[in-house]
């Protein structure tokens, strides 16, 4: 079936932005706010619901609910999505319940005697202490790329959690995925008109102007310009000539493998333990991943909106020379402000770590002498 952008935007009207029509089903067990005193638990006997409130779980909730529910309050109260006064002080306070309530040590101290029994030793996480997942979500709190690679793959997981309990299958995750496709052809379509339309500087200083805000946030750099080859190798596949095309589907294979042994030897380092003083290796082995993850998908979104049926040859062509000109743009945006610890893992990691806990970065400041914007 040949890709038609106008009928698959007309299968998305109705649905929300959010996708919520899917995800909600893995918050159900999540509610927004317990009662103080009853605090959902059923008479679990802990002297204290505060963190449990915070999170909005029952003193009875497991460890994955925590983990689900931390996740989710986090990004609703992050602060570069919320910059109200409430949205930092919600932001800390479910940082600081996830620290204690997700450290089965410090939980049982604080179920039996409140959080007078956390003295600030107790309640500090060291680094090794705290979810490589949910700093690496964090990673990319700001959204600052949402409309570049939408929803990642790693967040869209953490978001419908175990399939068992809260029943996203296979199949909704597969509808995920093509929602996100979808959508994001239709913002590169949109991206790419003015250039269409023959406003080519126009459309270029837009472009510069973005990747030039872009390139400073987390892992900016480094994303800016695997969109950059992706859009160009993609293009060249699909409307270049076949010699290029043959010299693009190489180099697309060789990067892949790059990166799935970069993520199999990331795996291996998890499995096997690694030096205490690398940058943990769930990490790596996570930035592996969603590198395929948004090769794969941006490839997708680029034969989408360049083998477009709606539009005419004339179009499609003009489509193609557009992407190869953003293309250029992103690969060729370099970060003039992040010095080169800032960029690396270990800055990029200690300055989610400051996100998602405040504690634990004044912890690794205090150890190792590192300085994070």
């Amino acid at each position: 079936m040949k890709d038609n952008l106008v009928d698959e935007a007309a299968t998305m009207e109705g649905i929300p932005d959010d996708d919520d029509d899917i995800l909600r089903t893995a918050h159900e067990d999540t509610p927004s706010s317990v009662e103080s005193g009853g605090a959902g638990g059923g008479g679990t006997g802990v002297k204290e619901v505060e963190y449990y409130d915070a999170l909005g779980v029952p003193p009875d909730a497991d460890e994955k609910k925590i983990k689900r529910a931390y996740y989710v309050s986090a990004r609703r109260w992050h602060p570069d999505r919320n910059d109200s006064t409430e949205a930092k002080a919600k932001f800390q306070a479910v940082g600081e319940a996830y620290q204690v309530l997700s450290d089965p040590n410090l939980r049982k101290v604080y179920d039996q005697k409140g959080k007078d029994g956390l003295s600030g030793d107790k309640t500090e996480a060291s680094t090794d202490q705290v979810d490589p997942s949910l700093v690496f979500a964090m990673l990319f709190g700001s959204d600052a790329f949402d409309s570049y690679v939408g929803r990642l793959g790693v967040v869209t997981q953490t978001m419908a959690g175990d399939p068992r309990e809260t029943g996203i299958d296979g199949r909704h995750m597969m509808e995920l995925e093509r929602r996100r496709v979808v959508r994001l052809a239709l913002r590169l379509r949109d991206r790419i008109q003015k250039y269409v339309d023959g406003e080519e500087d126009a459309a270029k200083a837009e472009w510069r102007a973005a990747a030039k805000e872009l390139v400073d946030v987390r892992y900016g750099e480094d994303i800016l310009h695997i969109l950059g080859a992706t859009y160009r190798l993609s293009t060249a596949h699909c409307a270049g000539t076949w010699g290029e095309g043959i010299e693009a589907k190489r180099e697309g294979n060789k990067r892949n493998v790059e990166a799935m042994m970069a993520a199999m030897e990331g795996a291996q380092n998890v499995q096997g333990g690694g030096d205490e003083d690398e940058l943990p290796s769930y990490i790596e082995l996570m930035w592996s991943v969603t590198v395929i993850d948004i090769t794969s998908t941006i490839r997708e979104v680029i034969f989408k909106v360049l083998l477009d049926s709606s539009v005419g040859e004339d179009v499609r062509k003009r489509r193609a020379e557009a992407v190869r000109a953003l293309a250029d743009i992103f690969e060729g945006t370099k970060s003039t402000k992040l010095t080169k610890d800032q960029r690396s893992l270990r800055g990029l990691y200690q300055s989610a770590a400051a996100d998602a806990m405040e504690k634990t970065l004044q912890r690794m400041r205090e150890e190792e002498g590192v300085e994070v914007d």
